[in-house]
């Protein structure tokens, strides 16, 4: 006994040890993978990172020559119009009155835009004596060019007047910014007033000039141009891109993310070269290259952890490969070391991971076996009959995915997966999707409880079944408390006959219901389509025609196809929006009213809109309730009374059009009877205001309706309406006799000629004087001065 014992125990240890050599020898041969991946994983970072510099040094390079062209366009362009003939004549003027030579120096400029090639967006040339700008299309003066053509959004007029136009500049480029354009003489459509990003370019006239400035050349450049050729190199390496002058100045970026600092500027030491750099922490490969043509530099910054993504996937390959190795090489171990144990015993095992309660078998294990499949049998029985009992649920989660297009068609269309949940196969090739919404209720039962509107639910989709299933197959599912679709796979051929069909079960469907139990419902109807995975865009489709339902009323069918042709604008121009507020704020409601009806007829009787159009109309004429409401000071408390406190609000509860603009009306007619009781008052007090300033300023130039409007606070068309009908007159005719009746009074003395005359009253030359005068007096100022003479030659005879 001592010598078995002790043969079983030594034979237990070599197994032991047998398993444990084994198990080494694995190891080692396992750890040669991964030598060889560390090695390979150096050698193919150098590699990658050689690569990655030369391919950014080369974007770069190719950028810089193509902005360098572009920049010879811009110099090219500039000297061009700085050494042409006739601007060093107009810089020397110090009024506007040489016409001829500013319309030829137009001409010329039209001339050079023939060169533009897209990067220069426009240009124009600013002469400081007669306050004048010029460009290909216009000639204005600076103020108005501002406000009415090209506005920095973060520089006022006096900042723009004074740093770009007014200070010297030799080939400045200015950082990006926003320019807003209101739209101008020349620029009469809505893309043309978007604002636009522009790198701006200055160089003061004379070009031999420092301190006597007398004019500037300016040119816009694009920035969306140049963005477009730092894309590319953006989206190929992932990385930000920046420009900078010689200063040291951003001029654009592609990224906010990274600030630039003086330590940094001072790592570009060359023209052209590369550096690692730490940004907010990260590790950062810059690569950099400078342009001749207008002192800038193109700097590339790049997360270095990007272009070593990919060694890093090498690196993670060969860890992975090192790990299965290890694992299948543990595997064919434990095989080996257990190759003599039954398969029995394995089956028993496998039983036991499973059933971890019970304990393992001392006698028969077969019986074990039989036992375990048995119960197994019986706790399937039971599981089937619980998931039958969810069946429904199951179902109608299901069919609310499907219908959204959230279900893996792949998986789900067979047979066996319909029917485990009660489902019948799709056997037609023509889809759709209903969506059935119930208006109103309150002829079936006043009391609109849930359980109410559970029978509401139930009643439709028994009908609605009772109508697919005669020819179709379909499936009712609820979305909402008085929402359902309906999922229809119609037996139908061709598109016309399935889409007459729908119609068909739609209207039959609304007819039974609102006829029998007085429910009000509105059906959409999606386009016909040919696979079950289009059964979402279907769903999306009629959902998309029930929003329609907002132009089109309650109580309708509403086809996708009849309303996919809809107009994507509305008509309310600014002129109708000036219109609006000048009846309003004169109190007129008759005609805000017909105004209002002639709107809501152009848009809604005549075009076929979109929800969110036919909404936005609203919105806007609320808009210009409150501009209203804000210009003539009338507080929300003023309102208050006709319920009109959040205007918004109230419309958002209207249901559909037609609604929205009664309710619109409303509000106009409570503001327009509240501005007529205050307007009687406000109006004398207006045409005083109005005839003090014009007395005292018809000396200015200037004076105009533009100058009073924004002195009064009025818009110019408002004020000439409104003067006219106080006072009788024309604002021009009454500038017009404050200033001859003045000019009369100055004729009496001999010294002063028509000239300084005229701009004693308010006059640029004495051309418009006298034509002014004569109209008046209906003879000229000459004549008149002589008839002066003659009254004072015969007083003297007569004494």
């Amino acid at each position: 006994m001592p010598y078995v014992r002790n043969l079983l125990i030594n034979k237990r240890l070599n197994n032991r040890s047998v398993f444990i050599s084994m198990l080494i020898s694995n190891i080692v041969i396992l750890l040669l993978p991964l030598v060889i991946g560390f090695v390979l994983y150096t050698k193919v970072e150098q590699i990658m990172i050689a690569n990655a510099n030369r391919s950014n040094l080369a974007m770069l390079e190719q950028l810089r020559l193509t902005m360098d062209n572009q920049f010879k366009e811009v110099h090219q362009l500039a000297q061009q119009i700085i050494f042409n003939p006739k601007i060093d004549l107009l810089l020397n003027k110090d009024s506007s009155e040489d016409r001829y030579n500013e319309i030829e120096f137009i001409r010329y400029l039209k001339t050079y835009q023939k060169i533009d090639s897209g990067f220069i967006k426009d240009y124009y040339v600013y002469f400081q004596g007669s306050d004048t700008i010029l460009s290909p299309s216009m000639r204005t003066d600076s103020k108005t060019f501002y406000d009415r053509y090209y506005k920095y959004e973060d520089m006022s007029y006096e900042q723009w007047s004074k740093e770009l136009l007014g200070s010297y500049h030799n080939m400045n480029f200015l950082p990006t910014a926003t320019l807003l354009r209101d739209g101008g003489m020349g620029m009469m459509n809505n893309q043309d007033r978007m604002p636009i990003n522009v790198i701006t370019y200055v160089q003061s006239l004379p070009v031999r000039e420092i301190s006597n400035i007398r004019g500037s050349l300016v040119i816009l450049l694009d920035e969306e141009q140049i963005k477009d050729r730092l894309k590319q190199i953006e989206e190929a390496n992932q990385s930000s891109l920046y420009i900078v002058d010689d200063k040291q100045k951003l001029i654009l970026s592609t990224s906010d993310e990274y600030t630039l600092s003086d330590d940094f500027y001072a790592q570009m030491t060359s023209g052209t070269g590369l550096f690692n750099y730490i940004l907010n922490g990260k590790d950062m490969m810059v690569s950099y290259t400078s342009t001749s043509q207008a002192g800038w530099k193109y700097i590339s910054v790049m997360p270095k952890d990007l272009y070593m993504k990919p060694v890093n996937g090498i690196k993670m390959t060969a860890f992975w490969l090192f790990i299965l190795c290890l694992i299948a090489g543990a595997g064919f171990a434990y095989l080996a070391a257990y190759r003599n144990y039954s398969p029995i015993k394995n089956m028993v095992n496998a039983i036991m991971q499973g059933k971890r309660t019970v304990k393992r078998p001392s006698g028969d294990e077969y019986e074990f076996i039989r036992e375990s499949i048995e119960g197994s049998l019986v706790e399937e029985k039971q599981l089937r009959g619980i998931l039958s009992q969810q069946a429904p649920v199951m179902r109608a989660n299901f069919l609310s995915r499907l219908i959204r297009g959230q279900v893996d068609l792949s998986q789900n269309n067979s047979e066996e997966s319909l029917g485990f949940m009660d489902i019948s196969p799709f056997v037609y090739s023509s889809y759709a999707v209903l969506v059935i919404q119930v208006d109103d209720a309150s002829g079936f039962t006043p009391n609109q409880s849930e359980k109410q509107w559970a029978l509401i639910r139930f009643i439709i989709t028994n009908i609605g079944m009772d109508l697919l299933n005669e020819r179709h197959i379909g499936y009712m599912v609820d979305l909402d408390r008085d929402r359902l679709a309906v999922l229809i796979n119609l037996d139908s051929d061709g598109h016309g006959k399935a889409a007459a069909e729908l119609k068909f079960i739609a209207s039959s469907l609304k007819h039974i219901i609102e006829t029998r139990f007085k429910v009000i419902l509105t059906v959409a109807i999606s386009k016909v389509h040919e696979s079950l995975e289009e059964i979402g865009e279907g769903y999306e489709e009629a959902l998309a025609a029930l929003d329609y339902k907002m132009l089109m009323g309650q109580s309708v069918i509403i086809c996708f196809d009849d309303i996919k042709e809809a107009e994507l604008h509305y008509h309310y121009p600014i002129e109708t929006e000036a219109q609006l507020m000048n009846l309003v704020k004169s109190g007129d409601f008759e005609s805000v009213e017909k105004l209002l009806d002639t709107i809501y007829e152009l848009n809604f009787s005549s075009n076929q809109l979109t929800p969110e159009l036919g909404t936005c109309i609203f919105f806007n004429m609320v808009s210009t309730l409150l501009k209203i409401m804000n210009a003539t000071n009338t507080g929300y408390g003023g309102m208050e009374e006709a319920g009109v406190f959040d205007p918004i609000k109230q419309l958002q509860g209207c249901n559909t059009a037609q609604e929205m603009h009664v309710k619109t009306k409303r509000f106009y007619e409570h503001l327009t009877r509240l501005l007529q009781s205050e307007r009687s008052d406000h109006s004398d007090q207006l045409l005083a205001d109005i005839k003090r300033f014009i007395d005292g300023q018809f000396t200015d130039p200037n004076l105009g309706l533009a100058m009073i409007s924004n002195h009064c606070g009025k818009t110019p068309q408002y004020l000439s309406t409104f003067f006219k009908k106080a006072s009788g007159k024309n604002i021009t005719d009454y500038i017009s006799k404050i200033r001859i009746d003045q000019a009369k009074l100055l004729m009496e003395n001999k010294a002063l000629t028509n000239l300084q005359i005229a701009q004693m009253v308010g006059y640029t030359n004495d051309l418009a004087f006298i034509r002014v005068f004569k109209k008046n007096e209906g003879v000229t100022p000459g004549k008149y001065r002589e008839s002066l003479s003659t009254m004072t030659v015969y007083e003297s005879e007569t004494k």
